[in-house]
């Protein structure tokens, strides 16, 4: 009897225990339901913030996101026991956890991060310089703790296992993913700006910023020849052009102004420093900013506290904001910017009126952006000239310059550097002394294959290179288009210098040059290989550069290309398929 009892006892306990789970992963899956329809909204509302956002529409952007943030914050799985002990069960768990990751992330961007970037943006609609910068030095913490949320949401993140996601909970987490990448860049920007833009626009003390304006029609690594130099006072938010000088004000020197990169000064020689248009040949800002300064101050006897470099796109980003300016070459606009500034004047009019013709507008553009640009609409307009690398920043301040270090501003170097550990940067070089680069077309591949017997991957970067010149150029064109061949470049060719410089640690495999093996110089820059080939191409002519390496170990390679700030952006260079390994 006694065992008949405790038969009974055990089903009883059995039965309470299937029934208790049977619950329990009902509850999880209904649970589950609600969730993956609110998840679902949550990711119809934040793709419409974020368009609404880059339209300008603030008040709608804030509508989307609280919508966005309500439907995270009702899947709400974060606290619940029962939820979080099905996380551990095998397949199931994976996806459960992910559901809870990505509702806790996009309510928490919506919280901390979208609040207090949407309330800056309101303070900062139709305000001037000065009112600007007060409300950015203001809202620095809050800015800085909105960029640190995006942070914490990203490592969460990156702690999960993807790999038995279900489509529609992957889904979700691919939506976080979208919205991290597009709030990423944005919430340390707006960290980095309030952090710097107050004191470089003089809120504590007066300041001067030096404007290098590259001359993107003759190629240099960081973008053009520094043609144009603009001085900038700023205080307390309110800035003022009071200087401006052409390339043709300095002279060269007999001796570098500062001491070189050693393998920068191998590869191009030390030009870098004796000429002032070259000052942007180096992929180091820091160097070419200082030599910047150093040409000023022996100019001016101004010491510029900051030193920023743009490019005519830049300037065609400004015009969007501010509108149509008038300079002495006529009004210019978005549109025309660039081709009325780096192609007319090198066709029709003196040197002289070449350099007027480029300073009078950079001094309108630079006007017009200081008393009337909108600050919200120039962070959008900007947004694609800084991801390419069109605008660079250094202080002479070293706690301004050290968050610059670490931005998107920092320059070239500092670019690749940031781009990952797979990174390749390829940088122009004009050595026509011509004004040819609207006439160049590049395209760039890159190709990875692995033959080798200590499982070393070699990664091969393309380079393709057209003239569209007209095959009479060297008749047609004057010599301020051409160069006149006093460069040692026939006249009518393009001659661009390309370096392609690796990660650290890589080796040399070669250059060819439409499929024939080419010298070339390759020199130790820090713990780089930078690797220079100059091609000469006749009008009309196209050409290819295959630069190829060994990785310094083994393992998986996923190379990154950066590259020079062009007129256009490259096209996809004709790789070639990799060719099989060869059998033993």
């Amino acid at each position: 009897m006694r065992a008949h009892r405790l038969r009974r006892l055990i089903t009883a306990s059995v039965i309470a225990v299937v029934l208790l789970a049977a619950v329990a992963v009902l509850y999880v899956g209904v649970r589950a339901v609600q969730a993956r329809e609110h998840l679902a909204a949550a990711a119809d509302a934040a793709a419409q913030a974020s368009a609404l956002l880059a339209g300008g529409d603030v008040d709608g952007a804030e509508t989307a996101i609280a919508a966005m943030t309500d439907h995270a914050a009702r899947v709400d799985v974060g606290a619940d026991p029962v939820w979080r002990l099905a996380e551990t069960v095998p397949g199931a768990g994976a996806n459960l956890a992910a559901v809870r990751i990505v509702s806790d992330g996009l309510a928490r961007l919506g919280g901390d991060t979208a609040v207090p970037l949407l309330s800056v943006a309101r303070e900062l609609r139709g305000v001037d310089s000065a009112r600007a910068n007060e409300v950015l030095a203001a809202s620095a913490d809050d800015l800085a703790g909105a960029d640190d949320a995006v942070g914490a949401v990203r490592d969460e993140l990156a702690g999960l296992d993807r790999s038995a996601l279900i489509p529609e909970v992957s889904g979700g987490v691919d939506t976080l993913d979208r919205v991290l990448a597009e709030a990423g860049p944005l919430t340390k920007g707006a960290a980095e700006a309030a952090a710097l833009l107050p004191p470089l626009l003089g809120i504590d003390e007066p300041r001067t910023v030096l404007v290098a304006v590259q001359n993107t029609a003759e190629l240099r690594t960081g973008g053009g020849i520094t043609g144009t130099f603009i001085q900038l006072d700023a205080e307390g938010g309110r800035v003022a052009v009071t200087g401006i000088r052409d390339s043709s004000s300095f002279a060269p020197v007999a001796e570098p102004l500062l001491p070189l990169r050693a393998g920068e000064q191998r590869s191009f020689g030390d030009g870098i420093g004796r000429f002032v248009q070259d000052a942007s040949m180096t992929a180091d800002f820091t160097l070419t900013a200082r030599l910047a300064s150093t040409w000023w101050e022996s100019a001016t006897g101004v010491v510029p506290d900051a030193v920023v470099s743009v490019d005519p796109l830049v300037m065609a980003a400004v015009l969007r904001v501010t509108g149509p300016v008038d300079s002495i070459a006529g009004t210019l606009t978005a549109d025309d910017i660039v081709d009325r500034l780096l192609v007319t004047p090198y066709l029709s009019s003196t040197p002289e009126e070449q350099s007027d013709q480029f300073a009078d507008a950079a001094t309108a553009v630079f006007t017009a952006l200081v008393e009337r640009a909108d600050v919200l609409g120039l962070v959008e307009s900007l947004r694609a000239p800084l991801a390419e690398g069109r605008v660079s920043l250094w202080s002479a301040r070293p706690a301004e310059q050290e968050i610059i270090s670490r931005s998107a501003l920092a320059g070239p170097l500092a670019r690749q550097e940031q781009a990952g550990d797979d990174a390749f940067a390829v940088y122009f070089n004009d050595a026509t002394g011509g004004k040819l680069t609207p006439y160049l077309s590049v395209g760039l591949g890159v190709a990875t294959t692995t033959c080798r017997p200590d499982g070393r991957e070699d990664v091969s970067i393309t380079v393709d290179l057209g003239s569209a010149l007209p095959t009479d150029a060297a008749t047609a064109f004057p010599v301020s288009v051409t160069g006149g061949g006093l460069f040692g470049a026939a006249v009518g060719d393009i001659a661009p210098t390309v370096t392609v410089v690796t990660p650290p640690g890589w080796l040399p495999g070669g250059v060819s040059l439409d499929g024939d093996l080419v010298a070339s110089v390759a020199v130790e820059d820090g713990e780089r290989l930078a690797v220079t080939r100059r091609t000469d191409l006749a009008p009309g002519r196209s050409r290819t550069l295959v630069f190829r390496f060994i990785a310094p170990d083994g393992g998986d390679v996923e190379p990154v290309l950066i590259h020079t700030p062009l007129l256009t952006e490259p096209g996809a260079a004709r790789v070639a398929a990799a060719e099989p390994c060869a059998s033993s």
